[in-house]
């Protein structure tokens, strides 16, 4: 059973069209990788699927419910069933409140337990992200970055969302504890369960974390498949690039690797080009790429998703060249 469902989903900012007819599922208990240049959308996508943006079209079902057009009354119920770890935690954690009032704040919007239970899940809270029970006296600027990370994931988890959305949440820490709360969020997802919406620029903690990638360009989606089928052997030539800009943790296979360099910018989602929207920059782009939309069709025997001219329906692709 799918716990997140997006349909179609269109959000335009004025001129600019950042998701343009994104659909996408997460099962129950899966981990889906989305990824994408900085500007393709994603967290965009990710902000509409907890509404903390209002969508353009569209529909995002999460649980059974279509919480794209409710009204703020209508919807306050369903937000327990789903939450958001934000990239920067300097700038997502009241720095007024101590750290045990901004776990428990979910609790008391929902109305979930009284006081003393809420204190009971504050500390048990801390215990699952690796904190000790005293800091729930701290206030955020007491803590480090990964710390801090640490209390954002413990407030997200704290209502017991069966959804959870983490937008690059280690793309704002130290290196040297990024490895720590990739470990965290999937341990606590495995023994959990929660369907996770995992938005990063970071394809090694997505081949780390995912079970399925989605790779996003322009404000759509060019292909979705398993991990493993993802790194591989991408189809899209798009996601081919994507991984070969990679770098890998042998420093002598890092040095060896052929990076496939692509040409051109990015172009404006004001004005994204006609076809297929990756085909400016696409060294392998025939006439046909041009002028006509390549739907996101089911390829080869696992039936991966692939938006792309040039993949045949038995899945085979046309490799770049370095």
């Amino acid at each position: 059973m799918s716990v997140l469902e997006v349909v179609e989903l269109v959000k335009h900012f004025g001129p600019v069209r950042a998701v343009d007819g994104v659909s996408l599922h997460i099962d129950k208990g899966e981990v889906l990788g989305l990824v994408g240049e900085s500007g393709s959308g994603k967290t965009t996508l990710g902000r509409c699927v907890t509404r903390l943006v209002p969508v353009t079209s569209g529909q995002v079902w999460v649980n059974g419910n279509d919480i794209a057009h409710l009204s703020r009354r209508r919807l306050r119920p369903l937000r327990r069933d789903f939450n958001i770890v934000f990239q920067d935690p300097s700038s997502s954690l009241d720095p007024r409140m101590r750290v045990g009032d901004i776990i428990a704040e979910p609790l008391r919007l929902h109305r979930i337990g009284d006081r003393s239970t809420r204190r009971a899940r504050v500390a048990e809270l801390l215990g699952q992200v690796g904190l000790q029970a005293e800091m729930a006296r701290w206030y955020p600027h007491e803590l480090s970055g990964g710390q801090r990370q640490r209390v954002s994931v413990a407030r997200a988890l704290s209502a017991a969302p069966s959804l959870l959305v983490a937008d690059e949440p280690t793309s704002a820490l130290d290196v040297s504890v990024q490895a720590s709360v990739l470990n965290l969020i999937g341990r606590l997802q495995a023994e959990l369960g929660f369907a996770c919406l995992f938005v990063t620029h970071d394809l090694a903690a997505v081949e780390f974390l995912a079970q399925r990638v989605a790779v996003m360009y322009l404000g759509v989606l060019v292909e979705v498949a398993t991990r493993d089928e993802l790194f591989a052997g991408p189809r899209h030539p798009y996601t081919q690039a994507l991984l070969s800009a990679a770098p890998l943790p042998d420093p002598v296979a890092q040095r060896s690797r052929q990076r496939i360099v692509l040409s051109g910018e990015v172009p404006s989602p004001v004005d994204p080009p006609p076809g297929c929207r990756f085909h400016p920059r696409c060294p392998v782009a025939i006439d046909r790429c041009a002028v006509e939309v390549p739907a996101l069709r089911p390829v080869g025997p696992s039936g991966a998703l692939t938006a792309c001219h040039l993949v045949a329906d038995d899945g085979s692709a046309p490799r770049l060249a370095a």
